[in-house]
């Protein structure tokens, strides 16, 4: 591995152990043995080590969206996006339990946010356009109900990880993020074909005990 990945995972392991704020560039040197200038050679600061880790996590967010919203959507795809999405929330649960602090502290991971939310918004109003067309969702009243739900959607996802934390939890464990796919399920639950609902859940409980 070379230097410029294990400064990338030390620091990604650090900020999710211990908040957005533990990968401070001489801790990082420090730990991995070598020395400040090494590490500069691959990233001038903490600022940009974020906007890498943030890069990687855009890239597999899109992918994993993109690859599940091919026409038709069946259910067992539909759980398994979600399934997937809050398992890429647990991998670098550091930018979302921190998402406020990392986004006021560096204005260009900030316009990279915002491109990558603006996307997924559109994108997941897609998939709820396509699952009307499917016959699985009924088409939500009001003339921007795909959009809100869409938008509830996002909403959800992206602020779990600091619910749990706000909730007084001392640790968050892996099986807390299947939680957070159940409480999604519940809000879509009135638009859901019911049938489709229960193949999808079906599908919920046979995958996420594999993840707990």
């Amino acid at each position: 591995m070379s230097n410029r990945d294990r400064i990338l995972e030390l620091a990604l392991r650090l900020m999710n152990e211990e908040g957005a704020g533990a990968a401070g560039t001489t801790r990082i040197a420090e730990e991995l043995g070598i020395s400040p200038g090494n590490l500069y050679y691959h990233f001038k600061n903490r600022e940009e080590i974020v906007r890498v880790l943030f890069d990687a996590l855009d890239a597999e967010f899109r992918s994993l969206l993109i690859e599940d919203a091919d026409p038709p959507i069946s259910a067992s795809r539909f759980a398994a996006f979600y399934l997937r999405s809050f398992d890429l929330a647990w991998r670098y649960r550091f930018f979302f339990g921190g998402l406020l602090g990392l986004l006021r502290r560096d204005e260009e991971l900030a316009a990279r946010y915002r491109a990558l939310q603006d996307w997924a918004i559109d994108e997941l109003e897609g998939i709820a356009t396509q699952l009307v067309k499917d016959g699985s969702m009924a088409r939500p009243r009001g003339r921007d109900g795909l959009r809100s739900v869409a938008l509830s959607t996002w909403l959800i996802w992206m602020n779990w990880i600091r619910f749990l934390q706000i909730s007084g939890r001392e640790t968050i464990e892996p099986s807390d993020m299947a939680a957070g796919v159940s409480q999604l399920f519940d809000v879509l639950a009135p638009y859901l074909d019911p049938a489709f609902e229960k193949s999808a859940r079906r599908a919920l409980a046979r995958e996420s005990p594999k993840r707990g």
